[in-house]
């Protein structure tokens, strides 16, 4: 049994374990069905599931487990994390790819793609490497380049972009677009392990912009119906909290800082969002409109 036999099964298993509960029966005729449309063997033993169910827990962080009361398998969702599931969206690419490797013809994929991403790779490299890298870099506001040595520690997508997260040479922590990197270099040199609360530090923003000087704010926005639905599949922050949902609008609160990204992200909607708090996203948000409308660039 091949490794991506493997993965795809696993995917599989995941699955239905979000859907709720599932007995061996359920998994043993799911994977049937699926070995049907697919060009791979899934099916499995018993004692085959419980090494997958190791492997899951220690590859996506999702721990599943048996119940010996109800005889069913399920999410212990105290013990799992969710960062690892995008991952289940590439190995869906791979079964529709399928072992040809090409992209079938019903599939249209949007023909831009950021730039910098070749460097994904080798900066992962470097990050598990603890090494060292010099890259040549170009500020969007500053037509100069310049050179900067960088302990390179994670890897963060936002709105298809991909951004390195660092700490530079006196070990202030800074994010970096992968688009603006002219050049990079990973060097001989290696760097201990730093410790670095990621996700605190992006917990309180929109996107990757985060000012340390600014306080979180309550931003409430109301959306027309049809937008909220949209709004309501993909929320635009993990704070967002609805406070009115009765069929003509939806009327949401995020607990973030107010950041050039989050003022583009209400933009993009145009007069389907109103900015009802805090005054100054309002007065903010007002100022640029009129200056779209009367083509006035800052």
């Amino acid at each position: 049994m091949s490794k991506l036999e493997s993965l795809f099964r696993q995917t599989e298993i995941i699955k239905i374990a979000q859907k709720g509960n599932f007995g061996w029966e359920h998994l043993d005729q799911h994977l049937k069905r699926k070995e049907e449309d697919m060009e791979y063997k899934l099916c499995i033993s018993k004692r085959t599931l419980t090494r997958d169910l190791k492997e899951i827990e220690r590859f996506f962080g999702i721990c599943i487990e048996f119940n010996q009361k109800t005889g069913q398998y399920g999410i212990n969702n105290e013990e799992s994390f969710a960062q690892n599931l995008p991952l289940l969206e590439t190995f869906d690419w791979l079964q529709i790819f399928g072992k040809k490797g090409k992209v079938p013809p019903y599939l249209i994929f949007e023909n831009r793609v950021a730039k910098g991403i070749d460097n994904l790779l080798p900066l992962a490299k470097a990050i598990e490497n603890k090494q060292l890298i010099r890259i040549q870099y170009a500020k969007f506001w500053l037509w100069e380049e310049e050179m900067r040595v960088l302990k390179p520690l994670a890897l963060k997508e936002f709105k298809n972009r991909w951004y390195l997260l660092a700490a530079d040479e006196k070990d202030i922590f800074k994010v970096f677009g992968l688009d603006r990197i002219k050049s990079f270099e990973a060097m001989p040199n290696y760097f201990k392990a730093m410790s670095v609360d990621f996700e605190g530090h992006f917990r309180d923003v929109f996107g990757i912009i985060n000012t340390q000087i600014k306080q979180v704010e309550e931003v409430i926005l109301t959306f027309t119906e049809f937008k909220g639905r949209y709004i309501k599949s993909l929320p635009l922050h993990h704070s967002q909290e609805i406070l009115v949902d009765n069929g003509n609008i939806l009327t949401i609160r995020l607990k973030v800082k107010i950041e050039y990204e989050l003022v583009a992200e209400i933009l993009s909607h145009g007069d389907e969002v109103r900015v009802d708090a805090p005054n100054g996203l309002k007065d903010l948000v007002k100022e640029k409109a009129a200056r779209m409308i009367n083509g006035i660039l800052p």
